[in-house]
């Protein structure tokens, strides 16, 4: 039996690098670290980090996105933690807590053009 898609957002599957840090009130890390995003969307991101981090941690984003000349500013909750043991990695999967709704917007708008392009590539 598949498990219900909860998602309020569509994601599409991406490779690009972000910098996270924990918020201030969570006496995270000072200097921000090094991750991969493995699918975003406008609700979300799976971010791939190399330690661990506790549900339910408050996460500062910083998302170098492609075909924007600045990068996205976030806050994002830890809504799932799995451990890739074969790359001694975490994957985390984070909610957008606080994003600029035109971001936002702009993030589905261009994720829904990504995901009718690939669509339309398959059907041809």
């Amino acid at each position: 039996m598949r498990k219900k898609e909860r998602r309020n957002f569509l994601r599409v599957s991406t490779y690009h690098l972000a910098k996270y840090k924990a918020s201030p009130e969570a006496g995270g890390h000072v200097v921000p670290m090094l991750a991969f995003l493995r699918d975003i969307g406008a609700g979300g991101v799976c971010l791939r980090a190399t330690e661990r981090i506790p549900l339910l941690s408050i996460l500062q984003l910083k998302i170098n996105f492609p075909s924007l000349k600045d990068p996205i500013f976030a806050l994002a909750k830890v809504m799932w933690v799995k451990q890739i043991k074969k790359d001694k990695a975490y994957d985390l999967g984070l909610q957008f807590i606080e994003m600029d709704d035109l971001v936002r917007n702009l993030i589905d708008k261009k994720l829904k053009f990504v995901f009718d392009k690939t669509q339309h590539r398959k059907k041809a």
